[in-house]
C-alpha cells in the first residue's frame, strides 16, 4: 500500500510541474519579429511631389433677368403658331408661320443682332456654330461663318421646309431664344395676328446673366478658377463672376437654372477649383509644427525649413517651400519644438 501510495503522488506532482511548465511557456511575453519591430519605430516620412487643384465647395448665385420677351424680325401675318402658354419652344425647331414662312428658334449665347452669311467672323458666328454642334451637326466653332456652317444652316432650313433655304441666318427667319428649351408664360401673336419686326411673339422666364460664387473660403490659392455647376464649367474672371456666354448657355440648358427661372428659390452649389493645377508637396500633418496663419515648419536630421501649409485632406497636408528654401526626401514626424523660430533655425 505505501509503494502504491508513493508512486501516485510521484505521479501527480509530475503532472503539476508539467502543467505549470506550459502555463509558464504559453504565457511568457512574446517578442514582435525583427522586422515588424522596425517596422513600428518610424522616425521619419516622404515628402511627396503631388499637383493640386485647390477644389473648394461654394454656394453660388444665379443672377436671373426679368421675363424676356422672343420677338419677330419679320413683317406679315402670322398663320401658324407653336406657342401655348406653359408650353415648351425648343431651339432647331419652327416657332411659328408668318404669311407661310417658317420660322427658325435659335438659342446663341451672343443674341443674334445681324445677318451672318458666309464670310462672316465673329463671337455671334461662334455662338451659332456652337448652337449647331448640340443640334447634331458637324461644324468647326472657329467663329468664321464657312462652308460647314453654311451647309448645316441650309439642311436645318430645309428640315423645316424653308421655301428658298439659302444657307443664312436672316433675322427676318429666326427668333432668338435666351436657352435650347424655354417654358412660354405668355402667348402675344395669336395666328391671324399682323406683325411687324420687333413685335412680341411670346414672354419666357428670365434668361441667365451670370453666376457667382459665395462663401468662399479665405485661403484660396491664388491664380486664375473656373467655376462648375452641374456639371458645367466655366471661367470665373477677376472680380468671381462667370459671364462667359457659352458657360451660361450650356448652364442655362440645366434643370437647376430651369428651375430657378421658374422662380423657385433652392441653394445651388457648385465648386471653384485653379484653372491649371499647381505642384504641391504632401507630408503628413504629424511633421508639422510652429503652424501659424498658414505658415509652418518641418525638420530633417536637424535642420529647419519653413512652408506655407495649402491645404489638408485624408490624412496628409499639402504644402509649399517658403521662397529659395528646398525641401528633403524626408522629414521628421513629431519634431521638436524649439524656442526659436523656424525662419531662425533654417537661416
Amino acid at each position: 500500500m505505501k509503494i502504491r501510495a508513493n508512486g501516485t503522488l510521484l505521479l501527480s506532482a509530475l503532472l503539476l510541474l508539467a502543467a505549470g511548465g506550459t502555463a509558464g511557456f504559453l504565457l511568457r511575453p512574446v517578442e514582435a519579429p525583427p522586422d515588424l519591430a522596425a517596422a513600428g519605430e518610424v522616425g521619419s516620412a516622404p515628402v511627396l511631389p503631388e499637383s493640386y487643384d485647390d477644389e473648394r465647395t461654394v454656394r453660388v448665385h444665379l443672377n436671373i433677368s426679368s421675363s424676356v420677351d422672343l420677338s419677330f424680325g419679320t413683317e406679315g401675318r402670322v398663320t401658324d403658331t407653336e406657342c401655348t402658354a406653359g408650353g415648351t419652344l425648343k431651339s432647331g425647331e419652327a416657332l411659328a408661320r408668318v404669311d407661310d414662312e417658317p420660322l427658325l428658334g435659335l438659342a446663341t449665347s451672343v443674341p443674334l443682332y445681324r445677318d451672318l452669311s458666309s464670310g462672316t467672323r465673329g463671337k455671334d458666328v461662334r455662338a451659332l456654330q456652337a448652337e449647331l454642334v448640340r443640334l447634331g451637326h458637324t461644324v468647326e466653332e472657329d467663329g468664321v461663318f464657312g462652308t460647314q456652317t453654311y451647309l448645316a444652316v441650309r439642311k436645318l432650313q430645309k428640315s423645316l421646309d424653308v421655301s428658298s433655304p439659302d444657307g443664312t441666318v436672316s433675322l427676318e427667319k429666326v427668333i432668338w431664344m435666351p436657352s435650347s428649351e424655354v417654358t412660354v408664360d405668355e402667348c402675344t401673336a395669336p395666328p391671324g395676328s399682323d406683325v411687324t419686326p420687333g413685335t412680341t411673339f411670346a414672354k419666357v422666364p428670365g434668361a441667365l446673366e451670370s453666376a457667382r460664387p459665395t462663401s468662399v473660403p479665405d485661403d484660396l490659392v491664388e491664380g486664375e478658377r473656373l467655376l462648375t455647376v452641374s456639371g458645367v464649367t466655366g471661367p470665373l474672371d477677376e472680380e468671381g463672376l462667370a459671364d462667359d456666354p457659352e458657360f451660361l448657355r450650356e448652364l442655362s440648358d440645366t434643370t437647376v437654372v430651369q428651375n430657378a427661372r421658374a422662380g423657385e428659390d433652392e441653394p445651388v452649389s457648385g465648386t471653384v477649383r485653379l484653372a491649371e493645377d499647381i505642384d504641391v508637396f504632401r507630408v503628413p500633418p504629424g511633421a508639422l509644427f510652429d503652424e501659424s496663419g498658414g505658415s509652418g515648419c518641418l525638420e530633417s536630421q536637424g535642420s529647419m525649413f519653413p512652408v506655407r501649409i495649402i491645404g489638408s485632406s485624408l490624412g496628409s497636408a499639402a504644402i509649399l517651400p517658403e521662397e529659395d528654401v528646398e525641401l528633403p526626401d524626408r522629414v521628421d514626424l513629431a519634431p521638436k519644438r524649439r524656442s526659436s523660430t523656424c525662419e531662425e533655425d533654417a537661416a
